[in-house]
């Protein structure tokens, strides 16, 4: 039923986003020709006024209604593409109703698969959304046996094609870093909790290159040089949101970050081969010149 529901969100979002201003009785119209509404049932006034309560209390997405002309409208239009949640979700529904009003494009655009990003994802939510517990059966990779937790759900982050729920735990003071492709079971508990005031995800993340918070690692000033190739890469998608250009000539360019070089930074550096080479912190140049001198050697290149 939860699924049921998001679709119609997603469709009532992108269809007020890409037409504008529309009357009650042109979305009823509307939907009743929508490949969405696969069971052909009429948009009813109750239902609708439930589902622009639904998107509000969930989203923060206001659907207002001009009564000069009883026409809706995102109201809080500005704001919505402001946020990165926000923002993300419309691109991303958007392109799911796209694809169910159009069956023809379905194989012939082709997105990278997000692990359990579909299956639990509705779950945490809602879980997130009401200050409720879940109950999960959980398997790291780094333990042979099951897990099963009561977790308070802080928030989610996705991070190279993974979902990753960051929740509290038992009367640890910091939150823990949970896979959802690493989830067997979830269910929402009756139980209630409450989040601390304070507590705002994007300063915890703020300086943090990879998905996890290393408590003797902190942000400090990094400098890559890049071939000027690389460069136009980054520039177009920057590798960190703290990304600045320091120098540039004809033959390379170097870029400064504020960020923590933790594993998954190093990989990244690494992933790009000799298009980028690390000048600080020498500790991180030396570390990655040691990975690649082992390197050397495995694959015998002396």
């Amino acid at each position: 039923m939860a699924n049921n529901y998001f679709k119609v969100h997603i469709w009532l979002l992108e269809t007020l986003q890409s037409r504008g201003r529309l009357t009650l009785k042109e979305l009823k119209n509307l939907w009743l020709h929508s490949a969405v509404n696969e069971e052909g049932k009429t948009l009813a006034a109750r239902t609708f006024s439930h589902h622009r309560e639904s998107i509000l209390d969930i989203f923060g997405i206001e659907i207002a209604c001009d009564r000069r002309d009883n026409t809706y409208y995102i109201n809080n239009e500005d704001e919505v593409f402001g946020g990165q949640l926000r923002s993300w979700m419309l691109q991303a529904l958007s392109i799911s109703n796209l694809l169910n009003e159009s069956a023809g494009l379905k194989n012939r655009i082709i997105f990278e698969k997000v692990p359990s990003g579909q299956k639990y994802l509705t779950t945490v939510i809602q879980a997130i959304r009401d200050n409720r517990v879940l109950n999960v059966k959980y398997h790291s990779y780094r333990k042979f046996e099951l897990e099963e937790l009561v977790l308070e759900p802080y928030f989610l982050r996705q991070f190279k094609r993974r979902w990753y729920l960051y929740a509290h735990k038992g009367d640890d003071k910091s939150p823990h870093i949970f896979a959802l492709d690493r989830i067997l079971s979830m269910e929402i508990g009756q139980a209630p909790f409450s989040m601390p005031e304070d507590f705002i995800a994007d300063e915890y993340f703020s300086g943090i290159y990879g998905k996890s918070i290393y408590p003797d690692m902190r942000p400090e000033t990094v400098i890559l040089k890049t071939t000027n190739e690389q460069a136009k890469y980054f520039n177009s998608l920057p590798l960190h949101e703290s990304q600045e250009i320091v120098e540039e000539n004809e033959e390379y360019t170097v870029f400064k970050y504020f960020l923590t070089p933790d594993y998954d930074f190093i990989q990244d550096v690494l992933s790009f081969g000799a298009s980028v080479e690390v000048l600080e912190p020498e500790r991180v140049r030396k570390e990655i010149g040691k990975t690649v001198s082992d390197l050397d050697r495995k694959y015998n290149l002396q």
